[in-house]
Protein backbone atom coordinates (compact mmCIF):
# COMPACT_ATOMS: atom_id res chain seq x y z
CA UNK A 1 0.00 0.00 0.00
CA UNK A 2 2.82 2.45 0.60
CA UNK A 3 6.65 1.96 1.70
CA UNK A 4 9.01 2.82 4.82
CA UNK A 5 9.91 6.18 3.13
CA UNK A 6 6.70 7.03 1.82
CA UNK A 7 5.55 6.73 5.26
CA UNK A 8 8.59 8.59 6.33
CA UNK A 9 7.36 11.80 5.10
CA UNK A 10 4.57 12.22 7.58
CA UNK A 11 6.44 12.30 10.74
CA UNK A 12 9.05 15.10 10.26
CA UNK A 13 7.92 17.30 12.73
CA UNK A 14 7.36 13.78 15.45
CA UNK A 15 9.02 14.45 19.01
CA UNK A 16 11.46 11.68 20.01
CA UNK A 17 8.36 9.67 21.78
CA UNK A 18 6.44 9.45 18.86
CA UNK A 19 8.49 9.80 16.14
CA UNK A 20 9.36 7.32 13.10
CA UNK A 21 11.60 5.50 15.16
CA UNK A 22 8.85 4.61 17.02
CA UNK A 23 6.82 3.57 13.96
CA UNK A 24 9.47 1.43 12.95
CA UNK A 25 9.75 -0.38 16.15
CA UNK A 26 6.14 -0.67 15.90
CA UNK A 27 6.12 -1.66 12.38
CA UNK A 28 8.40 -4.60 13.67
CA UNK A 29 6.27 -5.74 16.46
CA UNK A 30 3.17 -5.90 14.21
CA UNK A 31 4.39 -7.67 11.97
CA UNK A 32 6.12 -10.29 14.43
CA UNK A 33 2.66 -10.37 15.75
CA UNK A 34 0.75 -10.75 12.00
CA UNK A 35 2.87 -13.73 11.61
CA UNK A 36 2.24 -15.45 14.56
CA UNK A 37 -1.47 -14.60 14.65
CA UNK A 38 -2.15 -15.28 10.94
CA UNK A 39 -3.32 -12.02 10.50
CA UNK A 40 -3.46 -9.87 7.32
CA UNK A 41 0.14 -8.78 6.94
CA UNK A 42 -0.73 -5.49 4.16
CA UNK A 43 -3.70 -4.33 6.54
CA UNK A 44 -1.21 -4.38 9.47
CA UNK A 45 1.53 -2.95 7.52
CA UNK A 46 -0.05 0.26 6.37
CA UNK A 47 -1.91 0.79 9.39
CA UNK A 48 1.15 0.75 11.58
CA UNK A 49 3.13 3.13 9.32
CA UNK A 50 0.27 5.65 9.47
CA UNK A 51 -1.02 5.22 12.74
CA UNK A 52 0.51 8.07 14.30
CA UNK A 53 0.49 10.70 11.79
CA UNK A 54 -1.83 13.30 13.92
CA UNK A 55 -0.22 13.03 17.00
CA UNK A 56 2.02 15.86 16.04
CA UNK A 57 -1.50 17.63 15.29
CA UNK A 58 -2.93 16.97 18.74
CA UNK A 59 0.00 17.05 20.67
CA UNK A 60 0.06 21.27 19.48
CA UNK A 61 -3.04 21.77 19.99
CA UNK A 62 -4.43 21.31 16.67
CA UNK A 63 -7.52 18.72 15.53
CA UNK A 64 -8.65 16.54 18.21
CA UNK A 65 -7.98 12.95 18.98
CA UNK A 66 -4.81 11.53 16.89
CA UNK A 67 -6.21 8.47 16.48
CA UNK A 68 -9.56 8.74 14.82
CA UNK A 69 -7.80 12.01 12.60
CA UNK A 70 -5.08 9.52 11.72
CA UNK A 71 -7.61 7.04 10.57
CA UNK A 72 -9.44 9.67 8.66
CA UNK A 73 -6.05 10.52 6.90
CA UNK A 74 -5.17 7.76 6.29
CA UNK A 75 -8.20 6.77 4.31
CA UNK A 76 -7.79 9.17 2.05
CA UNK A 77 -4.38 8.75 1.27
CA UNK A 78 -4.82 4.93 0.55
CA UNK A 79 -7.99 5.31 -1.49
CA UNK A 80 -5.74 8.15 -3.21
CA UNK A 81 -3.20 5.67 -3.99
CA UNK A 82 -6.23 3.34 -5.46
CA UNK A 83 -6.37 0.80 -2.19
CA UNK A 84 -9.75 -0.54 -2.47
CA UNK A 85 -12.48 0.74 -0.21
CA UNK A 86 -12.80 -2.62 2.26
CA UNK A 87 -8.86 -2.28 2.69
CA UNK A 88 -8.30 0.98 3.33
CA UNK A 89 -11.55 1.20 5.94
CA UNK A 90 -10.10 -1.92 7.56
CA UNK A 91 -6.78 0.29 7.99
CA UNK A 92 -8.78 3.34 8.99
CA UNK A 93 -10.46 1.18 11.68
CA UNK A 94 -7.08 -0.43 13.04
CA UNK A 95 -5.35 3.21 13.68
CA UNK A 96 -8.98 4.69 15.32
CA UNK A 97 -8.44 1.63 17.54
CA UNK A 98 -5.03 1.85 18.54
CA UNK A 99 -4.91 4.56 21.38
CA UNK A 100 -4.63 3.41 24.70
CA UNK A 101 -7.07 5.76 26.22
CA UNK A 102 -9.46 5.50 23.05
CA UNK A 103 -13.50 5.47 22.67
CA UNK A 104 -12.71 2.93 19.53
CA UNK A 105 -12.23 -0.70 20.70
CA UNK A 106 -10.39 -3.24 18.07
CA UNK A 107 -12.89 -5.50 16.55
CA UNK A 108 -10.79 -6.71 14.20
CA UNK A 109 -7.85 -9.08 14.43
CA UNK A 110 -5.16 -6.52 12.28
CA UNK A 111 -6.65 -3.83 14.98
CA UNK A 112 -5.80 -6.04 18.04
CA UNK A 113 -2.66 -6.49 16.39
CA UNK A 114 -1.92 -2.96 15.59
CA UNK A 115 -3.00 -2.17 19.32
CA UNK A 116 -0.84 -4.78 21.02
CA UNK A 117 1.94 -3.55 18.97
CA UNK A 118 1.56 -0.12 19.80
CA UNK A 119 1.34 -0.68 23.41
CA UNK A 120 4.75 -3.23 23.43
CA UNK A 121 6.22 -0.27 22.67
CA UNK A 122 5.12 1.62 25.46
CA UNK A 123 6.62 -0.75 28.18
CA UNK A 124 9.95 -3.03 28.68
CA UNK A 125 12.93 -0.68 28.28
CA UNK A 126 12.02 0.86 25.24
CA UNK A 127 9.01 2.10 27.64
CA UNK A 128 11.01 3.17 30.42
CA UNK A 129 13.70 5.39 28.02
CA UNK A 130 10.33 6.79 25.93
CA UNK A 131 8.81 7.69 29.47
CA UNK A 132 12.32 9.85 30.64
CA UNK A 133 12.66 10.89 26.79
CA UNK A 134 8.85 12.64 27.71
CA UNK A 135 9.31 13.52 31.05
CA UNK A 136 12.52 15.51 30.45
CA UNK A 137 10.55 17.20 27.74
CA UNK A 138 8.60 18.67 30.61
CA UNK A 139 11.16 19.28 32.82
CA UNK A 140 9.56 17.01 35.21
CA UNK A 141 11.23 15.71 38.22
CA UNK A 142 13.05 12.29 38.06
CA UNK A 143 11.55 10.74 40.68
CA UNK A 144 8.90 11.23 43.33
CA UNK A 145 5.96 9.76 45.21
CA UNK A 146 2.85 8.71 43.34
CA UNK A 147 0.08 11.01 44.11
CA UNK A 148 -3.24 9.06 45.56
CA UNK A 149 -5.22 10.78 42.75
CA UNK A 150 -2.35 10.31 40.01
CA UNK A 151 -4.82 9.16 37.07
CA UNK A 152 -3.70 8.25 33.33
CA UNK A 153 -5.03 11.48 31.72
CA UNK A 154 -2.59 13.69 29.18
CA UNK A 155 -4.00 16.53 31.83
CA UNK A 156 -1.26 14.90 34.19
CA UNK A 157 1.75 15.70 31.90
CA UNK A 158 2.82 18.28 33.90
CA UNK A 159 5.44 19.38 35.84
CA UNK A 160 3.83 17.38 38.54
CA UNK A 161 3.82 14.23 36.78
CA UNK A 162 6.90 11.86 36.22
CA UNK A 163 7.90 9.01 35.00
CA UNK A 164 7.42 7.08 37.85
CA UNK A 165 3.56 8.39 38.04
CA UNK A 166 3.08 7.39 34.54
CA UNK A 167 4.38 3.53 35.42
CA UNK A 168 1.86 3.68 38.16
CA UNK A 169 -1.15 4.63 36.21
CA UNK A 170 -0.63 3.48 32.80
CA UNK A 171 2.88 1.53 31.74
CA UNK A 172 2.00 -0.79 34.56
CA UNK A 173 -1.35 -1.60 33.11
CA UNK A 174 -0.70 -2.39 29.46
CA UNK A 175 0.49 -6.14 30.51
CA UNK A 176 -3.20 -6.70 31.17
CA UNK A 177 -4.78 -4.83 28.36
CA UNK A 178 -2.76 -6.72 25.16
CA UNK A 179 -5.07 -8.86 23.11
CA UNK A 180 -3.39 -11.25 21.20
CA UNK A 181 -1.29 -14.68 22.95
CA UNK A 182 2.10 -13.29 21.65
CA UNK A 183 1.99 -10.04 22.94
CA UNK A 184 0.54 -11.25 26.34
CA UNK A 185 3.96 -13.25 25.74
CA UNK A 186 5.80 -10.20 24.94
CA UNK A 187 4.50 -8.12 27.51
CA UNK A 188 5.12 -10.39 30.34
CA UNK A 189 8.92 -10.16 30.38
CA UNK A 190 8.45 -6.56 29.32
CA UNK A 191 6.27 -6.07 32.11
CA UNK A 192 8.83 -7.54 34.55
CA UNK A 193 11.86 -5.58 33.64
CA UNK A 194 10.03 -2.57 33.80
CA UNK A 195 8.73 -3.25 37.60
CA UNK A 196 12.27 -4.06 38.53
CA UNK A 197 13.75 -0.84 37.29
CA UNK A 198 11.58 1.66 39.16
CA UNK A 199 11.72 -1.11 42.15
CA UNK A 200 15.09 -0.37 42.37
CA UNK A 201 14.78 3.18 40.98
CA UNK A 202 13.29 3.52 44.78
CA UNK A 203 15.40 1.98 46.35
CA UNK A 204 18.57 3.81 44.97
CA UNK A 205 16.54 7.32 45.33
CA UNK A 206 16.42 6.13 49.11
CA UNK A 207 19.49 5.31 49.30
CA UNK A 208 19.42 1.54 50.29
CA UNK A 209 21.69 0.10 47.63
Amino acid sequence: MLTIDQARTYYTDADSGHDFDHVLRVLALAERLAHAEHADLEIVRAAALLHDIARADEDAGRGGDHAEQAAIRARALLLARGVAPARADAVAHAIAAHRFRGSVAPQTLEAKILFDADKLDSIGAIGVARAYAISGTLNQRLWSAVAPDAVATREQHNAGHTAVAEFAVKLSKVRDRVHTATAKHIAAERHAFMAEFFARLDREVHGEI
